[in-house]
């Protein structure tokens, strides 16, 4: 029987929403994250890997947990958008009969991530693709489209559910582990804040919040599950501005304020959450520089805008058709099969 395993190496949150948009089409998935979060049939098995975000030595220890995995597993091809924890899977795989996909995130508009640079730099791929075009052509790299429709232009209308009594704004800052003290001291100044007849659930990531809602709920992380709930619930989303959250609200046509998170207050190591911002044109999203204030709601208004249960799909299906040949059609010759 041939072989189409596929081992795919994202950390949890927008790196892993592009991976499985990306892989629509395959159907056996073996996944390397940082969070157990994820919660797709296609997902046979799931690695939780130690994240390198801020602790450079734990690259040498996932070394060897790259050697187990892919020992163990043995894929038929690795594929990844990115992130610091693919290093030691692309290192491994220059040494081993694997193929190794590389498709660098779609929040770098204006040049390759830091990762996606090294494994350029060093030639650690069998395939490399930018998700933009002009980066694609600066770096003499493939372009074959988005994993999924950033602008939202297949909205579509569906039944809203009935208004709330009290309406809930749902905030998330993502799964990584900066701190967004800025966010939490925007949000402050709003009245909503502040009344109880508005419910809030914030998702800090972990980080601790000085100034608590009047009638709200703060935790850390929460399962995939329950965050579908939560936004399907809310009238209102006050976000981060991630890729895995841009798609998360364009799949439930969400009323949503991003915040991008900013390199000079310390809330990331770069500025990627900028550029991407600038690109997004769908209505049911505002952005938020820093020199502004966030929009202003009365109860009333909240609790008036519609919210669904039903999601949209906004996966980019040609883009996936033309993933899944790379990772199989033109496999090395040398491979696992």
């Amino acid at each position: 029987m041939t072989n189409r395993k596929v081992l795919v190496v994202a950390s949890a949150g927008g790196h892993l929403t592009q991976a499985l948009c990306a892989c629509d089409h395959v159907d056996d998935i073996v996944l390397v994250t940082t969070h157990t979060l994820v919660n797709d049939n296609k997902v046979k098995k799931v690695y939780k890997v130690w994240n390198t975000q801020k602790n450079a030595f734990i690259h040498f220890v996932n070394i060897f947990y790259a050697l187990y995995v892919l020992a163990k597993e043995r894929p038929r091809t690795v594929f990844t958008t990115g992130g610091p924890l693919v290093l030691p899977f692309a290192l491994v795989c220059k040494f081993l009969p694997v193929k190794f996909v590389y498709l660098d995130t779609l929040s770098r508009v204006v040049e390759l991530s830091n990762t996606g640079k090294m494994i350029h730099k060093y030639k650690l791929y069998d395939e490399f693709m930018s998700q933009w075009e002009s980066v694609a052509r600066q770096y003499n790299v493939d372009y074959v489209g988005k994993t999924f429709d950033l602008e939202g232009k297949v909205n579509k209308v569906v039944m809203p559910l009935s208004p709330p009594e009290k309406p809930l704004v749902l905030v998330t800052t993502g799964t990584n582990s900066y701190p967004f003290p800025r966010l939490i001291a925007a949000m402050a100044k709003l009245d909503i804040y502040h009344d109880p007849n508005v419910r809030w659930f914030i998702q800090t990531g972990g980080f601790d919040v000085d100034v608590k809602p009047a009638n709200g709920e703060i935790v850390d992380m929460v399962g995939k599950e329950k965050m579908d709930d939560l936004v399907k619930e809310s009238s209102l989303v006050i976000s981060h501005c991630g890729v895995g959250s841009i798609n998360h609200m364009l799949i439930y046509q969400k009323k949503v304020i991003f915040v991008p998170r900013l390199e000079e207050f310390g809330e990331f190591s770069d500025d990627h959450q900028l550029q991407i911002a600038k690109e997004l044109s769908n209505p049911n999203m505002t952005v938020v520089y820093p020199e502004q204030l966030l929009p202003v709601y009365s109860v009333t208004e909240l609790i008036a805008i519609p919210r669904y249960d039903q999601t949209i799909d906004i996966t980019n299906h040609d883009f996936a058709a033309v993933i899944d040949k790379k990772l199989f059609v033109e496999q090395r010759e040398d491979s696992y099969g």
